[in-house]
């Protein structure tokens, strides 16, 4: 039987443990999202066999969200012999259940990994009956992506080119959006665009980076000093850390290290307002991204497998 919980199973779902070398959510954990409405009930699913709990799935979204937009954990218990069938049966019957709640999407499923994972076979077996188990709950599509973090101490970057930051209205980075999506080498950008068209994509840009609970003022668009235009920075939150939030560089003016620049301006921000760290993330094969990270002084500290519908 998949059902979503209520506050009698708390017990029960803080009962699993995951000995399998990828990102899990623990008691504290659970019970930290729980307090701030990120994990909710109905969003935290239970397979059951003769009523006894075989595997388990906790979905994420921010507080004020009306619907989960990422399962955050995935576990199903060792004794399972295949454990994507049960778990496909428990995400499948968690969407129908969203849908049903007026959901238009379904929620992504992020799953952290290790740096070194594709060297680790026990990693490469927990991710895959995992992929296995979201593909057939129609979760196809899968995108390999990097984390990085920023501390102080770190020397930070200096600027090399003479750049004029402006604040912008909300049209203004609707238009920035749209126009730094041309040519993007983010995975996900370019689905939208498949699915959305520029202006949807860059209409669901603005809504995204709004609802972050950054401040709206750091936004910032971007000018060489004759006024040219060149990109913009949203250097704004996560649900946990000051964030990379946003780097856009528009296609005319790439290949001239402005991303390095922007980058840079995003840290410096952030450095100045005393923050414990910074965090940002790009995918594997995003490499003018990744460079610019490292240059900044970025440090690895995981990666993150995506699988979206």
């Amino acid at each position: 039987m998949f059902r979503s919980s209520n506050s009698a199973d708390l017990d029960t779902i803080l009962a699993f443990a995951n000995a399998e070398p990828v990102g899990w959510t623990d008691a504290g954990r659970y019970r930290r999202e729980l307090a701030t409405n990120n994990y909710r009930d109905h969003w935290t699913w239970i397979a059951e066999a003769s009523g006894y709990p075989m595997a388990r799935a906790i979905w994420w979204a921010p507080s004020g969200a009306d619907h989960p937009v990422a399962l955050d954990c995935l576990l199903v218990k060792p004794s399972v012999k295949q454990p994507e069938e049960l778990a496909a049966g428990l995400l499948k019957a968690g969407h129908e259940a969203f849908k049903a709640a007026g959901a238009t999407t379904l929620p992504d499923y992020t799953i952290d990994v290790a740096v070194g994972w594709h060297e680790d076979p026990r990693a490469m077996e927990a991710v895959a009956w995992r992929r296995r188990a979201a593909e057939c709950a129609g979760l196809e599509s899968f995108i390999e992506r990097v984390n990085f973090e920023w501390t102080p101490g770190t020397v930070l970057p200096v600027p090399v080119h003479d750049l004029d930051y402006r604040t912008g209205t909300d049209q203004e980075f609707k238009t920035a959006f749209a126009r730094a999506a041309e040519g993007s080498l983010d995975a996900q950008t370019r689905n939208n665009l498949a699915i959305m068209g520029p202006r949807g994509q860059a209409q669901d840009d603005l809504e995204f980076y709004l609802s972050l609970p950054g401040e709206r003022a750091a936004w910032r668009l971007a000018f060489v000093p004759s006024g040219t235009p060149i990109g913009f920075i949203i250097p704004t939150r996560t649900a946990y850390d000051a964030s990379v939030s946003y780097v856009g560089v528009y296609p005319d003016q790439r290949g001239h290290g402005y991303i390095h620049e922007l980058l840079g301006e995003i840290t410096r921000v952030h450095a100045a307002s005393g923050v414990p760290r910074i965090t940002g993330t790009t995918d594997l094969d995003n490499a003018p991204m990744l460079a610019a990270f490292e240059r900044a002084g970025y440090c690895i500290i995981k990666r993150r497998l995506v699988l979206t519908a």
